[in-house]
């Protein structure tokens, strides 16, 4: 079971996700394993319900499923943390890839289309 932690942006409470893998799409959602909607991603924020938090931490260990824009994809992990912020995916020793554009980029930098987080095996 993975268990993703969403940090507001204001002085509320974190708010707690679990579901067996998450999915981060290229519509700028973060899907659940029956394919609902646990938040979407707007103007660096994530929305969840009615409130809107700055960023959201899963501990692990679970891998990565990256897909490229061309159709490719990469397995990666297994991780013990990630963090997604600012649309970019961290660990605690540094940047992994993004997956939305940051708002203050103006060049072109690979964003990729989709991550499942998956539980390690």
């Amino acid at each position: 079971m993975i268990l993703l932690v969403f940090r507001p942006v204001y002085g509320e409470l974190p708010v707690s996700v679990r579901g067996t893998y998450f999915r981060i799409c290229a519509d700028a959602t973060l899907r659940g394993p029956d394919n609902s909607i646990a938040a979407n991603y707007c103007d660096g924020l994530w929305q969840l319900g009615r409130h809107r938090h700055r960023s959201f931490e899963g501990n692990g260990p679970f891998h990565l499923r990256v897909m490229y824009a061309d159709g490719s994809h990469r397995h990666t992990g297994p991780y013990d943390f990630i963090k997604a912020i600012d649309g970019a995916l961290f660990t605690h020793s540094g940047y992994l890839g993004s997956f939305a554009r940051p708002l203050c980029d103006v060049h072109s930098t690979e964003v990729w289309r989709e991550i499942a987080f998956l539980p390690a095996v």
